[in-house]
C-alpha cells in the first residue's frame, strides 16, 4: 500500500495511452474520464493533458460553462 500523501507518478505516456487503448478512437474524454482509467485524482489528470496540450497533438474544446473534453485529432484520408 502507498504511504499516505504520497501520490503515483503519472507521466504523460500514460494518459496518450488511455487515448490510444479506448475502443473508439475518436471519441473525446473528459479529464474525469481519464482520471477513471489511470486512478488519479480528476486534478492530476487535467495537469497532465494541459501539459500534452501544449507539447503535443493533444487538443481539447470548451463544451459548456467548465466543461472541456480532450482528443488527439485522428487524420483523414483524402
Amino acid at each position: 500500500m502507498a504511504d499516505p500523501g504520497r501520490e503515483t507518478e503519472f507521466t504523460q505516456a500514460s494518459v496518450i495511452e488511455v487515448f490510444e487503448t479506448r475502443e473508439d478512437y475518436a471519441e473525446p474524454l473528459t479529464a474525469t474520464e481519464i482520471a477513471e482509467r489511470l486512478g488519479c485524482s480528476r486534478r492530476t489528470a487535467l495537469n497532465k493533458l494541459h501539459d500534452l496540450e501544449d507539447e503535443t497533438d493533444v487538443t481539447s474544446k470548451k463544451v459548456g460553462g467548465r466543461s472541456r473534453v480532450w482528443w488527439i485529432p485522428v487524420p483523414i484520408d483524402r
